[in-house]
């Protein structure tokens, strides 16, 4: 087993050397001339092993004379991040050797697409002979804002998220919010916190609670109060590769209202008048240890843990049959999802290479993106039992595997994963799914082309789950829920994407794409629906890290909700579709 696996690491290629000034971006350039230049600093270039004699940290304002952006005097309004909150995230400290790994897995650390959109550590030369300084350069991004994000298509809103907030509360790097979240059949209203140092400690928190209200359908107007929603998340997080310790605990919540839509209006359903609604009680409570045995080459660790979950569907009161009715009974059936009480101990094992590709032009524009190549696995198995708290016995497994690489300077990735139930002798609610990526390098320096797909089969569906394909889900040339099944599954994209050109302090870039899925109740009956189209992205880099997105598709082949050819679909929202 340890052969075949050392062959599948020589199998992949290398990654990317250890980085330097030579290997920033063009924006991380730009802040890291802009530190040395106001600490009077030059970059050290044999650090390796020595001594580490400071570090010093450089926090550059949200908005800068240089980029002529007419916003400078905004710059009093917000709070840089305070400079030890930046310096206790290092792994490197006064008095430890320079090692280039831990620089890189410090800048990992640092990422937050929220408070930084620019992250770099850099060995500079130090005033003790001998020894080397390490310098951290960060740049906040605006964070006293009102946030928004959304999805649209034609004259509809089909998703809107607001929050009035502080995203980096006093420079501590904390968030507090107000937020308001809008789908097609709900709205929300309520708190959020996130704070990833508890009193200084390692210790992270997440919490949300949230009041739901009625949305009418292609309305904004919100209808009768019909739940709430909440999540809560602490943990003592594995915050760097070489720990090996971790916990986490979960609670969450839902009581309101489940609703399907096919495009702007509630899903019928083949059960008379009835439409695709119904009252949903869920409940998730789960908690875990991990210990990690990391190693240079490859990391294993194993989590002990519990989880009980419950879900309760019911009817609305105004459903339109009366009780007792068939209709009633078979609308139970085949719409609402398995009404019960799990509650398993599990146990966890995970593996994965910590190897790192660096890009900043594959999903964003020049903001640096890490990935992990090499192969991640991860297995699972729980036991559901009455003994625990659970309605019945039966076996939850999992497993997932993926590898990904960086070939010709692009970035290939595949992988898969299985689940299932096994009460006694069968095995039901089986998921299996595939996956792929494929980008190719920057092709004339111009552009890069992207593709993705993946595909899911479900077997034995007690569970009564079921894949949609269509709008939001990324076949962005038919309505939201157009194809709805509880079998099979498949969607695939390709797009050509161009590199950013800068307008002033903006990033502008153009792309050309094609989409192709489906959904059914079995994999025969899955029909090859797809569009092409052609979008634009636009970019401020001192108040995002992602781009805003406006695509125009145009569906190849009719489908109920929509005819092939002109007008088409136009979307709008953040970040890449896939």
């Amino acid at each position: 087993m340890r052969g075949a696996w050392f062959c599948l690491l020589l199998f992949l290629p290398a990654s990317a050397a250890a980085a330097g000034y030579a290997d920033l971006g063009k924006l991380e350039r730009e802040a890291v001339d802009d530190a040395l230049a106001l600490r009077a600093l030059s970059i050290e270039p044999a650090p390796q092993g020595k001594i580490i004699g400071a570090v010093q940290v450089v926090n550059l304002d949200v908005f800068l004379a240089r980029e002529r952006v007419p916003l400078v005097w905004a710059n009093i309004f917000h709070r840089t991040t305070r400079e030890h909150h930046i310096r206790r995230e290092s792994l490197l400290h006064a008095g430890d050797r320079y090692d280039q790994d831990l620089a890189e897995e410090t800048t990992r650390n640092l990422q937050d697409p929220t408070l930084s959109n620019v992250v770099a550590v850099l060995p500079v030369k130090s005033a003790t002979p001998g020894m080397v300084d390490l310098l951290i350069v960060t740049r906040d991004v605006w964070s006293l804002r009102f946030n928004q994000d959304y999805q649209a298509q034609q004259n509809s809103l089909l998703y809107y998220t607001a929050s009035l907030s502080e995203n980096n509360l006093f420079g501590w790097r904390k968030n507090l919010a107000a937020v308001f979240v809008m789908d097609q059949g709900k709205m929300y209203l309520g708190p959020n916190y996130i704070d990833p140092n508890i009193l200084g400690t390692r210790l992270k928190l997440e919490g949300a609670f949230y009041w739901i209200w009625k949305r009418q359908p292609d309305e904004i107007a919100a209808g009768p109060r019909e739940g709430t929603s909440s999540f809560f998340h602490l943990e003592y997080p594995l915050w760097a590769l070489a720990r090996r310790w971790g916990a986490t605990a979960d609670f969450s919540h839902f009581d309101g209202v489940y609703r399907q839509f096919n495009g702007t209006q509630l899903a019928p359903t083949s059960i008379g008048a009835a439409l695709w609604e119904y009252r949903l009680r869920m409940m998730a409570l789960a908690a875990a240890v991990t210990r990690s045995f990391p190693r240079p080459t490859l990391i294993q660790r194993i989590s002990l843990g519990y989880e009980l979950n419950l879900t309760r569907p019911s009817f609305l009161a105004d459903f339109p049959y009366p009780c007792g009715a068939p209709e009633r009974t078979k609308f139970a059936k085949d719409i609402f999802p398995l009404s019960e009480r799990t509650a398993d101990p599990f146990l966890r094992y995970e593996l994965f290479t910590p190897r790192y590709r660096t890009y900043r032009d594959l999903n964003t524009f020049d903001f640096r993106e890490d990935i992990r190549l090499g192969p991640t696995l991860s297995l699972k198995a729980g036991r559901s039992s009455t003994w625990w708290g659970a309605d019945k016995d039966f076996s939850l497994l999992q497993a997932s595997f993926d590898i990904a690489a960086d070939w010709w300077g692009g970035f290939q990735s595949v992988g898969g994963s299985w689940e299932a139930r096994v009460p006694g002798n069968e095995v039901t609610d089986q998921l299996i799914q595939g996956r792929a990526t494929l980008a190719t390098p920057v092709l004339a320096r111009v552009f890069r082309v992207v593709a993705a797909g993946n595909l899911g089969f479900l077997y034995e569906n007690t569970r009564k789950r079921y894949f949609v394909v269509g709008g939001d889900t990324g076949l962005r040339g038919y309505p939201v829920g157009e194809f709805v099944g509880r079998g099979a599954q498949f969607i695939g994209h390709v797009e050509a994407r161009t590199m950013a050109l800068k307008l002033a302090f903006l990033r502008l870039g153009g792309l050309l794409f094609f989409d192709a899925g489906d959904a059914s109740d079995d994999a025969g009956s899955l029909t090859f629906y797809d569009d092409v189209g052609f979008g634009l992205r636009l970019l401020i880099p001192q108040l995002n890290t992602y781009a805003l997105r406006a695509d125009w598709a145009f569906p190849l082949r009719p489908a109920p909700g929509m005819p092939a050819g002109w007008p088409g679909r136009m979307s709008f929202g953040f970040r890449q579709v896939f």
